[in-house]
């Protein structure tokens, strides 16, 4: 079946499918969204404006609305139409905001025209529900598919009061449902059109990687067909193998088989060649065995003839070596006490070096703490050396102390009452004193170390004495260890002297035997056992041989059947 090899282009198409499907839902949400929004938006943009306008209309003149007998619109005793229209085309001229007052349900200032005319609705009535939530109601009203004179608006009304606080009429704040709809299909075409833009970026990336990868893919395809129909000779392309993705692990995965392979077959052939060879070498020494299986078969029927002779012989031989054997036994027992104190000497002696080597550790730890004690020693010098310089200090500031006093005496007298250079040996004195008492702090310091120091040498003579009394210990341990061999010593020689004994009498018994095997070497010539039994079990050998001559010619075939099968795969050079 012929394969295409478009894995990486189908999975392009699936992602670019997958991001259509996303970016469209996406933009759908998008779109309800801003709707949503700018509902909110709106109702916030024109209740600020409604609330606005009633605020200004409201406050800009005192009194209560009303129409006069004439139609005319006042506030207390202004007429307002004119000016709040004027007002009204202002704001929506800087807005886009249009905006009515009604009094009762019927508007008497506008900025809205009559359907299909110039002429502003000016005498047109609100809607009932808007009569009803605003007028019998008192609440806000927002709507935003109010339709007013055949336009469809985002409108907001609030009531608008007199001072006793009763509903006079209300204020609107509208703007055309077409303005909102216009910016949502303009938002909503930027979103398609970036989609669109994305998309095509993606498929842009996904056509490079599909002229990038699918070639990789393709040669490690190939490479693998190629090791399939037995060709390990295919080479795989470097840069698929220094990818570090999946298509790197792929590529160098393909590229260990391909090694692996060479391996095996090259050294499965090898084998194949070797098996061959042991194959006739096995069908070359069959042959061999079976000439000198022959040979040995002529051989037994001449050792056969002296069978009865021998037999004869070797029962006078048998009864000698019983004699021999009774003695043997009596030096085996003098063998086995002799090894049973020598286990004994092992082991003492075991335990001596045991004891000497623990003796040398003790030996080692005396030598250590002599150091120590050379070390304390020398501390000791190096702390009354310091107690010394101390001492030094002392008398140096001592002396300094005594002429500062002479000279505080001299500036005294000099001076008379004035006593400044007095104040200056003081303070000089004072220091001197400082000095003193810190070398006083110093000394007594020193002595401290000393006498630690001193300590420490006492611990460490102390621990040269428990040294010395465990080797003394050891010492007798060694002793009776060295007792103990002794005595192994005296066994042995015990065991030796009976073992000389025993063996003048195996030397009897060998003389013995010796005047048999003379026997025996006489009809050596005729020593032959069942003569049939013998010839029987040569022939067997024989078939044996055959059957390996057959196995041997079974595995050459073997062999060159595995040659045809491992000749499928391509080595290449080797």
């Amino acid at each position: 079946m012929e394969r295409k090899g478009k894995l990486v282009r189908e999975l392009v198409l699936i992602a670019l499918a997958a991001v259509a499907v996303v970016c469209t839902l996406l933009n759908i949400y998008s779109v309800i969204t801003m709707k949503s929004i700018y509902r909110d938006m709106g109702e916030e943009e024109l209740r600020a404006a409604a609330v606005q306008l009633a605020d200004e209309v409201d406050n800009e003149y005192s009194g209560d609305w009303f129409v006069d007998s004439d139609n005319n619109l006042r506030k207390g005793g202004s007429m307002v139409a004119e000016e709040y229209e004027e007002q009204f085309d202002n704001l929506r001229a800087q807005t886009g905001i249009d905006y009515t007052l009604f009094i009762g349900k019927t508007r008497y200032v506008t900025t809205i025209y009559k359907e299909g005319s110039t002429e502003k609705a000016v005498g047109t009535d609100a809607s009932e529900p808007v009569i009803a939530a605003v007028l019998d109601g008192g609440k806000d009203y927002f709507d935003s598919n109010v339709n007013i004179q055949g336009a469809k608006y985002y409108a907001y009304y609030v009531p608008l009061y007199n001072k006793d606080g009763s509903i006079q009429g209300m204020v609107f704040a509208g703007r055309e449902k077409t303005e909102f709809d216009a910016h949502i299909r303009q938002t909503a075409l930027r979103l398609v059109l970036l989609s669109i833009v994305f998309v095509l970026i993606i498929a842009f990336l996904g056509m490079i990687t599909d002229r990038k990868v699918s070639p990789l893919m393709k040669a490690i395809a190939d490479e693998l067909k190629a090791l399939s129909d037995g060709d390990l000779t295919a080479q795989t392309d470097e840069k698929a193998i220094k990818r570090k993705d999946e298509i790197g692990i792929i590529a160098d995965s393909a590229q260990k088989l391909q090694i692996r392979l060479r391996d095996v077959i090259g050294t499965s052939k090898e084998l194949a060649a070797d098996v061959t060879n042991s194959g006739h070498e096995l069908a070359g020494s069959a042959s061999q065995a079976s000439e000198s299986s022959g040979h040995v078969s002529r051989a037994v029927e001449e050792i056969s003839r002296g069978a009865v002779s021998q037999a004869e012989s070797i029962q006078t031989a048998a009864v000698t070596t019983c004699d021999m054997g009774t003695d043997i036994d009596g030096i085996t027992d003098s063998i086995n006490e002799l090894s049973d104190q020598a286990a004994t000497m092992s082991k003492a002696c075991e335990e001596a070096m045991q004891a000497l080597g623990k003796l040398e550790a003790q030996n080692s730890i005396v030598v250590s703490s002599m150091g120590d004690v050379s070390r304390q020693i020398q501390n000791t010098n190096e702390a009354v050396q310091n107690i010394a310089e101390a001492s030094s200090i002392i008398t140096a500031i001592s002396e300094q102390t005594n002429l500062l006093s002479l000279n505080a005496s001299i500036e005294a007298a000099r001076a008379g009452e004035a006593g400044r250079g007095f104040a200056v040996v003081a303070t000089e004195i004072g220091s001197l004193a400082d000095q003193s008492r810190d070398a006083a702090v110093k000394i007594s310091e020193i002595v401290k170390n000393l006498v630690d120091e001193t300590d420490k040498t006492i611990a460490t003579l102390d621990e040269v004495n428990k040294g010395v009394e465990e080797q003394n210990t050891q010492l007798d341990f060694t002793r009776n260890d060295m007792n103990r061999m002794e005595e192994g010593v005296r066994y042995v020689m015990d065991g030796t002297t009976d073992i000389s004994g025993r063996v003048d009498n195996l030397n009897s018994a060998k003389n013995n035997v010796v005047g048999v095997i003379d026997d025996l070497s006489a009809v050596s010539q005729q020593n032959a056992a069942s003569t049939q039994e013998t010839n029987a079990s040569m022939e067997e050998l024989n078939a044996t041989f055959e059957v390996i001559s057959t196995s041997a010619g079974e595995l050459q075939q073997l062999a060159a059947k595995l040659n045809d099968q491992i000749s499928y795969f391509n080595l290449g050079e080797v």
